[in-house]
């Protein structure tokens, strides 16, 4: 436990860190990162990390894809996407006699939707000059404030299980509690920015992506869990000691980005 709490510490610094440079290079580049592991670490799950060639493909498109974005470099993040697919399908030529399509469709899916899904933080940056930088920590908080208000209901007043056979763990008042979270946070935050920033709230719609956002984190959590149980794996990794890999820490976040910026995209939370 503390093990896990001291890595939870360095984390939240360091994600600090990277929101007050939110300006910088470091943004793009720390995403990049996160999602060139993530993969990496999907990769290596379904033993797909010794085509060297997909995974050189795939982790260059994970890196670079959010840079072109924060940089305003449009068409480039489809050149280099297009490029990798590729290379990916190069890569099953040549080992066409121990390589299946299976492999090759897990790892396109793999690199596209984490690539993609992940660089929707830079797109939830620049959609406002203003508030992208609160959208960005709703949709963080999305998943991890669910994530947490659903472990602390379902340890305290959990009785009926979710999925047992995927997640042992999870129940219905856990899932329950976490939308409840999220709700309360989500509000809390924006009853403070509208204050401090003068902007009016949405607060009708900001309930809705409150609550869909929670479903969808979970449904993250549990198609991870899912993974792993079919290939007999604890963690994805052991990048974070306590926590495991980083599809551990941001699998429901590659759902939850993804829906809440579809949310922001059709009504605004915030309007000046």
């Amino acid at each position: 436990m503390k093990k896990r709490i001291i890595s939870g510490a360095v984390a939240v610094v360091l994600l600090i860190i990277v929101l007050i440079l939110n300006k910088t290079f470091v943004f793009p580049l720390c995403i990049g990162l996160i999602s060139a592991v993530a993969v990496l670490e999907l990769l290596r799950a379904d033993k797909c990390i010794k085509y060297i060639f997909s995974t050189a493909a795939a982790c260059i498109c994970a890196v670079s894809v959010p840079f072109f974005r924060f940089f305003g470099l449009f068409g480039w993040d489809t050149f280099i996407t297009v490029f990798a697919v590729m290379i990916i399908f190069f890569d099953f030529i040549i080992n066409h006699k121990e390589r299946t399509f299976h492999q090759t469709a897990y790892i396109l899916a793999a690199t596209v939707f984490i690539t993609y899904s992940m660089n929707l933080l830079v797109s939830l940056l620049l959609i406002s000059d203003k508030f992208g930088i609160v959208y960005v920590i709703l949709a963080l908080c999305a998943a991890w404030i669910s994530d947490t208000g659903a472990y602390f209901t379902g340890t305290f007043l959990g009785k009926h299980k979710l999925c047992p056979n995927i997640s042992p763990k999870k129940t219905v008042e856990g899932f329950l509690g976490g939308i409840v979270a999220d709700i309360i946070i989500m509000i809390l935050v924006s009853v403070i920015y509208g204050l401090i920033a003068d902007v009016h709230v949405n607060y009708i719609w900001l309930v809705f992506t409150a609550a869909v956002c929670s479903v969808s984190g979970v449904l993250g959590d549990l198609s991870a869990s899912l993974i792993k149980r079919q290939r007999n794996i604890k963690d994805f990794g052991n990048i974070m000691p306590g926590h495991g890999g980083v599809m551990d820490r941001f699998d429901s976040i590659m759902f939850t980005v993804p829906v809440f910026f579809a949310c922001v995209s059709a009504i605004s939370i915030y309007s000046l």
